[in-house]
């Protein structure tokens, strides 16, 4: 998923690509930050993922940023 207007937030590349686990491919997490089914999952629909996304937006995630300039001005300014 991806914004195509530019958006200034911890969790969205500054490509605009979002950064959820919900989104990312099944199975393991090479890096050990995901649990399997906090992953992408074939029950999933438009409805979880905008959920998703929605919670994303308004409760960002500071421990695994997309853009890390985007987190740092969060962390700091919260």
């Amino acid at each position: 998923m991806k914004f195509i207007t530019e958006i200034w937030h911890p969790n969205v590349d500054k490509n605009g690509d979002v950064c959820i686990s919900i989104l990312h491919e099944p199975g393991e997490d090479k890096y050990g930050y995901e649990k399997p089914e906090e992953r992408w999952l074939p029950i999933h629909t438009v409805e979880t993922i905008m959920i998703s996304v929605i919670s994303m937006l308004a409760d960002p995630n500071g421990d695994s940023p997309a853009n890390v300039d985007a987190a740092k001005e969060w962390r700091e300014d919260r």
